[in-house]
């Protein structure tokens, strides 16, 4: 009977889920520590939440970023800056990721401006972008990527690794994130982190947006919605994963080649179309399995279950 209803109270009890899903195998901001990520775009405000749908045209703008200070501890007494990354870990297509990462986006020195009443405090740019935001713009014939959206302490250790200087505005392909979080000693668990689905797919309204669990038009056809995908091989030694082994599909050396396979000089727009988008469908997040979250609630879950057989 005492088994009965401390079962019952831990089923009730919220799970602390990583982000992204731990089954991605790709650096996760622990006990659900969200980013709070916000898209203009037709007049319209956009908050982006875990797994969303979307077509192009929603996350084509720069998005205001902000943490969520209210919500969590770690971030609420953190008074340094951040590092913001934006990355595509499936480009050119999900089934064959051999662009892996695609960077989108690569901001030091994010300031945080003074919490706001929804208890956000938004991340301010304190100097140039290291490289500068870049929208999903995936092949018209690829399934939906994911994209993935962190912010890492920038602690007075942090130094930009020379080996990451060549990053910029035209050249974005195969970055090799857990190498980066490395040398530049970021450490390779973020602060906080949101991603959603994006697609560019012809039958897809370039204006299209789905809740977590949504369909595109057509279908979400090779969207990845649980595990990292196909095995990429680093043409070098990559850097240890953080989490677990599969981090190791997701890293690549960087090169300069653009990140839709067209000609380098016009690599902006080739990464956009090659950014893929990872549709909203939450179902990835939602299909990284039931099973999957309460694994990574499985220490609060046991933490809990100790404490109620001591009561009872």
């Amino acid at each position: 009977m005492t088994w009965t209803i401390a079962f019952s109270l831990l089923v009730a009890l919220p799970l602390a889920v990583a982000i992204p899903p731990p089954d991605f195998g790709f650096p996760e901001a622990p006990n659900h520590t969200e980013l709070s990520v916000t898209y203009q775009a037709n007049g319209n405000s956009f908050v982006v939440a875990e797994a969303d749908l979307f077509g192009v045209d929603i996350p084509a703008k720069e998005p205001t970023v902000a943490v969520e200070t209210a919500s969590y501890e770690s971030i609420a007494t953190y008074n340094g800056s951040y590092v913001l990354l934006m990355v595509d870990p499936d480009a050119r297509y999900p089934s064959s990721p051999n662009l892996r990462f695609i960077l989108h986006w690569l901001q030091t020195d994010m300031t945080v401006a003074a919490q706001s009443p929804d208890g956000t405090s938004q991340l301010v740019n304190s100097s140039a972008p290291r490289v500068p935001h870049l929208g999903p713009s995936p092949p018209t014939d690829s399934a939906a990527h994911r994209y993935i959206i962190y912010a890492f302490f920038q602690h007075a250790n942090f130094t930009f690794p020379q080996n990451f200087e060549d990053f910029n505005a035209t050249s974005r392909t195969n970055f090799n994130l857990p190498s980066f979080l490395d040398e530049s000693k970021l450490g390779q668990t973020p602060a906080a982190a949101m991603y959603y689905f994006a697609s560019n797919q012809t039958q897809v309204p370039q204006d299209f947006t789905a809740t977590a669990g949504g369909t595109y038009p057509g279908g979400n056809g090779g969207m990845i919605t649980a595990g990292p995908g196909p095995n990429i091989t680093s043409s070098t030694a990559p850097a240890a994963p953080s989490t677990s082994a599969s981090t190791t599909s997701s890293s690549v050396t960087s090169t300069s080649a653009s990140d839709s396979g067209t000609s380098a000089s016009g690599s902006a727009s080739q990464t956009a179309s090659e950014t893929g988008s990872t549709t909203r469908s939450a179902a990835s997040a939602s299909d990284t399995s039931d099973a999957v979250k309460l694994l990574v609630g499985s220490g609060g879950l046991v933490a809990g279950l100790i404490s109620l057989w001591n009561l009872v």
